[in-house]
């Protein structure tokens, strides 16, 4: 029979292993007790303060409050409330939108006792409740919660999308997904008592979510930066035995070039990398400073990951993310559905109990309902066969069984009935020396459908021209696969997690076409 509950698992490790670390951040330890102190504490002050069972809460701490973000979230559990996370950094209209869209019914903030925190942050006017202090790690007793486990198929979070493309999404996760992701990753990358993930990408973003629960299942401890730094994060490396931690393609980027030729330590067991297009020739460098660096694919939608390499397997298949974890089944199909084989590009599905079963307040993408939120769906419902996610996405398998990602529907190119892959361009324009970072888009061409587009930021001193880029291009891309439009900027757009803002760039180049169209 499967099971429908799990532990607490602060609670569970509190009892269990209390001296042993749970979170660390500015040089301050917290063990499992003492974050279950802070837990039991602030649960307490929840219900004191009248919030209902399977109501919304906002989390919108700063990043310098992390350890009070991993202790409020673990206590909105154990409250039976639903954290909604959303980033401190948005604008203020912004988050209430994104509150209104996700039916917030509380915020937390960070703000000090003596500013008025309802000032401007009244969702849909509803009450707004300052975070307890007991989140930072006081004393105290539980306050009589009596809950110390949960129902996998309640929602554990809602999780909004990079929105690269558009307005975010809200993603509505479970105990479930998350426990079967932590389960996942561990069959894949090993687990041991002593293991420190390192987390400096955004918390509010499921990267720096699942490093949070991750590792209060496995009971090991998260090391959190408050903002990426490539020197900070290399010498955590060296001096805090960090075994593993999670990135984008631009910050390993910006660790190796700090690192320069110095070798990283065997303590680190891998590196996990995804969020975006992984060019081979940087893995392989990382690979050269005895880096395993792990290509991976996954999505808001699945917890995290979906797709890893092996460490077995590294270091081959840098240009794959790899293989399907354990418990996840990944398929390639045709338009008319069919699985397709390999080297035959078509669009992703995922399914398996890591899978969200849709968004909150919308239709789902999924095969199946919207979750729901305010009660507990029937027997039924829970026993029914998982849903396929289609993923927008679209990819191949490699001839050993390994995911080849290509690019999202959306960012698909049609230049005169001819299908160009943004990432392909991409692969090949990153290899001229004075590009350092690069995004290809398509802009509408009238019946030609659409053409090429590159924006790029160069090195320092470099410079190159349009046509400059096209010749490097032509050796490997055939003529209608280069660009013909080209932007130089100081930097790309990305969102807090790392992402291109493919919408921006998009953005950038139809004022061109309609001066030339005038000209």
């Amino acid at each position: 029979m499967i099971a429908k509950h799990t532990v607490d698992p602060v609670a569970f490790w509190a009892r269990a292993t209390p001296d042993r670390p749970a979170l660390r951040m500015h040089g301050e330890t917290w063990t499992y007790a003492r974050l279950e102190q802070a837990v039991s504490r602030a649960a307490a002050s929840f219900l004191e303060r009248g919030l209902v069972s399977g109501e919304h809460v906002s989390i919108e701490f700063d990043a310098g409050e992390s350890l009070h973000f991993a202790a409020s979230l673990h206590a909105l559990h154990r409250a039976e409330l639903l954290p909604v996370l959303i980033g401190a950094r948005l604008t203020e209209p912004e988050r209430v939108s994104l509150r209104a869209r996700a039916s917030v019914d509380y915020t937390l903030t960070a703000v000090p006792d003596d500013e008025p925190a309802t000032k401007g942050r009244r969702p849909r006017g509803r009450r707004v409740a300052r975070a307890s202090a007991g989140a930072r790690g006081g004393g105290g007793s539980s306050g009589g919660i009596p809950q110390f486990e949960r129902r996998l198929d309640t929602p554990a979070a809602i999780c909004f999308t990079s929105g690269t493309e558009g307005t975010p999404r809200a993603v509505a996760l479970t105990h479930e997904n998350f426990l079967w992701s932590a389960l996942a990753s561990a069959r894949n990358l090993g687990v041991s008592a002593g293991d420190l993930w390192l987390a400096c990408l955004p918390l509010h973003h499921v990267g720096g979510l699942s490093i949070l629960t991750r590792s209060a299942y496995y009971g090991t401890a998260a090391l959190i930066h408050e903002r990426f730094d490539p020197v900070a994060v290399n010498e955590a490396i060296d001096r805090e035995h960090v075994t593993f931690v999670s990135l984008v393609p631009p910050m390993l980027e910006r660790i190796l070039d700090a690192r320069r030729t110095k070798p990283y330590p065997a303590s680190l067991r891998a590196a996990l990398i995804g969020g975006g297009p992984m060019p081979a020739g940087l893995l392989e460098r990382a690979a050269s400073l005895g880096l395993r660096a792990l290509p991976t694919y996954g999505l808001t939608e699945t917890a995290s990951q979906v797709t890893t390499l092996s460490p077995r397997e590294w270091p081959a298949g840098l240009e794959t993310a790899g293989r399907p974890l354990p418990f996840v089944r990944v398929e390639v199909r045709s338009p008319d559905g069919r699985a397709l084989g390999a080297r035959e590009e078509g669009e992703i599905f995922v399914r398996g109990p890591m899978v969200s079963r849709g968004y909150f307040g919308e239709a789902t993408r999924a095969e199946g309902a919207p979750p729901e939120t305010g009660s507990q769906p029937q027997e039924a419902a829970r026993e029914a066969a998982r849903p396929w996610l289609r993923t927008g996405d679209f990819g191949t398998w490699d001839e050993a069984g390994r995911l080849v990602v290509l690019d999202r529907r959306a960012d698909r190119v049609a230049v005169g009935g001819e299908n160009v892959s943004p990432a392909e361009v991409e692969r090949v324009l990153a290899t001229h020396p004075a590009i350092a970072e690069v995004c290809v888009v398509g802009i509408p061409a009238g019946a030609w459908g659409h053409e090429v587009a590159a924006a790029v930021a160069l090195r320092p001193g470099a410079s190159v021209s349009l046509d400059a880029l096209r010749e490097h291009a032509s050796r490997k891309l055939a003529s209608f696969k280069l660009p013909r439009r080209l932007h130089v900027a100081a930097a790309l757009p990305r969102n807090a997690s790392g992402k291109v803002l493919r919408g921006e760039v998009r953005s950038w180049f139809p004022g061109e076409v309609a001066q030339e169209n005038r000209a």
